[in-house]
């Protein structure tokens, strides 16, 4: 069970974390000091560096989840645990949603050279992944609780 909840923790310190530091650090940087024309194509490239590892932590997050959750638990878990397992999969719809959807047509739109377009993309993004890093932090929240 140790290297399943390893596994686990470090799968959301990568998601929830990149999605901090992205969203409250580096795309506000980012515009405030570079025009669209810059700024649009450095945020795409961030998160194509960035997804590929939200897909390995989804797996690590999933894996380990289900196996502790079927093979330790035996299915049965507290309502906080349900609760963290809905909140991850509504996470997970987000973000295959953000990835099949807005981020393909912004990579699209730069690479037509649709810097409008592309900034209409990166807004859905924006919002998206704001609305992924809340339930990311009640997720981890509802994860750290303890049955009384």
């Amino acid at each position: 069970m140790t290297i399943a909840i390893t596994l686990h923790l470090l799968g959301t310190l990568v998601w929830v974390g990149g999605m901090f530091f992205a969203h409250m650090a580096l795309r506000p940087a980012a515009n405030g000091l570079l025009e669209p024309g810059q700024r649009l194509p450095l945020l795409h490239g961030v998160l194509s560096r960035f997804f590929p590892w939200v897909w390995m932590a989804i797996a690590a997050i999933l894996g380990s989840g289900y196996w502790v959750f079927l093979s330790v638990m035996g299915g049965k878990a507290p309502l906080y645990i349900h609760l963290m397992q809905g909140v991850g999969l509504l996470m997970v719809v987000i973000f295959s949603f953000i990835y099949f959807g807005p981020f393909r047509r912004m990579g699209a739109a730069l690479k037509a050279g649709e810097l409008a377009a592309a900034g209409r993309q990166m807004a859905v993004i924006r919002r998206l992944i704001g609305t992924n890093l809340i339930l990311g932090l009640i997720a981890t929240l509802l994860g750290g609780l303890k049955p009384l």
